[in-house]
């Protein structure tokens, strides 16, 4: 059977109502803004009901199923922030890159040529592509664009790992913010360079006002990880901020909201294993002060 032909059948679209939005993907999209930490507005392009029920099928019967390059830890199951920042322990500099737009930056054109190496069945690579962009871009907002992006990335991870080995840095890749460790500050200085050039003959920017060099004298973060004395650590700003809302709620019976306050307490003990342990017993020593 047919990859289309098991699409329509697994979806429960007609055939004709599936080529419509691959044909239309565009139109099937509803635009809206969130604010940016520094600054601006960021456009987050949304597929309708249809559309995302149809590339859900795309992401889990095809593109979850294609390898992407071993040092990429953003969008992959099973590997996360945390591993992102182990790759760093114990080095004692770090470049952090960080780059612009990175989903808009892939083209439709990068999606298919991408698409065409790993899919036999080149005219459905071609309606892949159509249908999981956005004006002919990788839109920020589409379930398939967080896999698409690793896809097509991979050749340049691979290109920049093989550099790395070469220079003796350690390389990882978290969706767009790629980190670089090194004993050897100067190493560290010629490999901007050289994914500078890479990255823009891809099509990419590296968004300079976010590139970091740091030492061991300062805060050694990746990703939001602490990783100074070789352990991976949360920012002891974030604890002390769960610490004073549970405090509010607790002790105040103030509201505040308990949904995103689960979800840092979550996020650090993916961390800190100790974690949750350390805060149950906060929550039972402030209901004792009841």
């Amino acid at each position: 059977m047919k990859a289309l032909d098991k699409l329509i059948l697994e979806v429960g679209l007609s055939r004709n109502v599936i080529e419509n939005y691959i044909t239309f993907a565009d139109k099937h999209y509803k635009t809206y803004y969130l604010p940016k930490k520094s600054g601006g507005k960021r456009a987050i392009n949304c597929p309708g009901k249809n559309l995302k029920i149809i590339q859900r099928w795309i992401l889990k019967n095809h593109l979850n199923k294609l390898e992407v390059n071993k040092r990429a830890s953003g969008f992959v199951e099973k590997r996360g922030i945390k591993r992102n920042a182990m790759f760093h322990l114990n080095k004692r500099y770090l470049l952090t890159i960080d780059i612009e737009n990175f989903f808009p930056s892939i083209s439709q054109k990068q999606v298919f040529e991408t698409l065409e190496e790993h899919i036999s069945d080149r005219d459905f690579a071609i309606k892949i592509a159509k249908v999981c962009t956005f004006k002919r871009r990788l839109p920020q907002g589409a379930p398939t664009s967080p896999a698409l992006s690793n896809l097509v990335f991979k050749k340049i991870d691979d290109e920049i790992m093989k550099y790395c080995n070469s220079e003796l840095i350690t390389y990882s890749r978290y969706a767009d913010d790629l980190t670089f460790s090194s004993d050897n500050k100067h190493s560290l200085q010629f490999a901007y360079k050289f994914v500078n050039e890479l990255l823009y003959k891809n099509g990419f920017n590296i968004n300079k006002k976010k590139t970091r060099y740091l030492s061991g004298k300062g805060n050694m973060s990746v990703t939001g990880v602490n990783i100074n004395n070789g352990i991976p650590k949360v920012n002891s700003k974030l604890k002390r901020q769960i610490r004073a809302e549970l405090h509010h709620y607790i002790i105040k019976k103030e509201k505040i909201n308990l949904r995103r306050l689960a979800g840092y307490i979550s996020f650090i003990s993916s961390i800190e294993t100790d974690y949750k342990e350390k805060i149950i017993k906060y929550i039972e020593n402030l209901k004792s002060k009841e």
